[in-house]
């Protein structure tokens, strides 16, 4: 009779353990997935303000291409249309590298950091099994 009082209240404790670590393990996840949303959301916060500072460097570009030809060929000293196209292009493309790699970093985070719970937890809950009689 006192090993099924043991064994009941290992079983007792195992299960305990098991519920907290479930609880323990959805507000991890919980916690990762709304940092990594608030990551994401501040993402497309400085996207829309790199968008708008692109647009507003175009425009001036627009205005000083068309300050510039409203003087004669010889005072001209803006730019040549080349360079300045060159530049655009080049920043937009750094823009646009930048943007893939944070994209790519956040979503492997995410995957890295849900597989890490799941891995730890599954750890926790095999030792947690070996007290089990």
């Amino acid at each position: 009779m006192a090993a099924t009082k043991e064994t009941q209240k290992v079983k007792d404790f195992t299960e305990t353990v098991k519920g907290m670590t479930g609880l323990v393990k959805e507000n991890y996840i919980n916690g990762v997935e709304f940092a990594l949303s608030l990551w994401e959301e501040n993402q497309k916060v400085l996207n829309a303000q790199v968008d708008q500072w692109l647009n507003l460097q175009q425009e001036f570009i627009k205005a000083g291409r068309e300050f510039s030809d409203k003087f004669p060929k010889e005072l001209a000293t803006f730019s040549n249309g080349n360079s300045v196209d060159r530049f655009v292009t080049i920043q937009k493309e750094y823009v646009e590298s930048a943007r893939k790699v944070s994209d790519k970093f956040t979503k492997e985070t995410h995957n890295i950091a849900q597989k890490n719970v799941e891995k730890g937890f599954s750890l926790i809950d095999d030792y947690i099994g070996l007290f089990r009689v």
